[in-house]
């Protein structure tokens, strides 16, 4: 994906979340938007082929997704924008303003080895305090990191594993 279908991702999803104007109501919205991605899973290459035409593509969408009707309307804006291959990726951006509006921040956490639960709450526990938010982590192993953690948050990478203090230790020995 480009830097102006990122862009455009970005505003739809804003654009989507805007008709909510409760938590309640954005919840309920960014379900129907979910529900929609599964039904139209089954049809995807039909309203992306550039040979079928807008008409028959909005019908299928009326007839398909008629119990999600705010989904389905904006999913219509989205073919007559041409933009319908953005849908999983506007959906997902969707949820990461659900979780703003819920004040919760997802993090991956990868580890060498696995971590036990106190050392998951710790890390859940720094994550929260460093990001004001309560922070919901997914733990991860990879034993190519040799020791550490490399954590994934609010687009920021911390990365404290031992390969990579290694790999720059190594460039500037080479520098």
């Amino acid at each position: 994906m480009n830097s102006q279908q990122r862009i455009a991702a970005s505003r739809y999803a804003a654009a989507y979340d805007a008709l909510s104007s409760s938590l309640e109501q954005a919840e309920k919205n960014a379900a129907q938007l979910d529900q929609a991605v599964r039904i139209l899973a089954g049809v995807n290459g039909l309203m992306q082929s550039p040979r079928i035409s807008s008409a028959h593509k909005k019908l299928v969408l009326q007839e398909t997704l008629k119990e999600i009707p705010v989904a389905c309307s904006f999913i219509v804006v989205l073919i007559d924008a041409k933009r319908y291959e953005l849908l999983s990726e506007i959906c997902r951006r969707v949820h990461t303003l659900l979780d703003d509006r819920r004040g919760i921040s997802r993090a991956i956490v990868t580890s060498a080895r696995v971590l036990s639960q106190a050392q998951q709450a710790a890390a859940q526990k720094a994550l929260s305090a460093r990001y004001g938010k309560t922070v919901e982590a997914q733990f991860k192993t990879d034993p190519s990191l040799l020791g550490g953690l490399r954590l994934e948050c609010n687009g920021e990478l911390i990365d404290g594993s031992i390969k990579t203090r290694l790999a720059r230790l190594q460039e500037e020995i080479k520098g």
